[in-house]
């Protein structure tokens, strides 16, 4: 390492803290969901949809802090990118139980129609 990286106390143990798992997100959704918190939301929904038992029926609980555990957005960037997602049809909401939890779902189809038609208009 670095003899002047590690002066300033920075050594790899500090590096391997520090840079944990990256983040990382579909950058084409971004168009179709109107902005980069959005995008990150939904990339982040698709993927744990992807690991979802098949009687789940795309189903998923997410509590916000494990949402901003999962990709550093805030309660106020969550609730924005959420509404968005849910105004465009690409993620459906649903509270269940007592108390309620917040489960969600991807709209594939939907995904797949707002790509085709940013893809269709991007040609033009």
């Amino acid at each position: 390492m670095n003899a002047r990286l590690e002066g300033l106390g920075i050594t790899p143990q500090v590096l391997l803290d520090v840079f944990d798992t990256p983040v990382s997100f579909h950058r084409c959704l971004v168009a179709v969901t109107g902005g980069v918190t959005s995008a990150l939301m939904l990339s982040q929904a698709i993927w744990t949809t992807q690991s979802l038992d098949p009687s789940a029926d795309g189903w998923f609980i997410r509590s916000q802090e494990q949402w901003t555990q999962e990709t550093g957005l805030s309660r106020w960037e969550q609730e924005t990118a959420r509404r968005a997602l849910r105004r465009s049809g690409l993620l459906e909401e649903r509270r269940v139980g007592m108390p309620a939890k917040l489960w969600f779902r991807v709209r594939p189809e939907a995904v797949w129609r707002a790509l085709q038609a940013h893809a269709g208009a991007s040609c033009r």
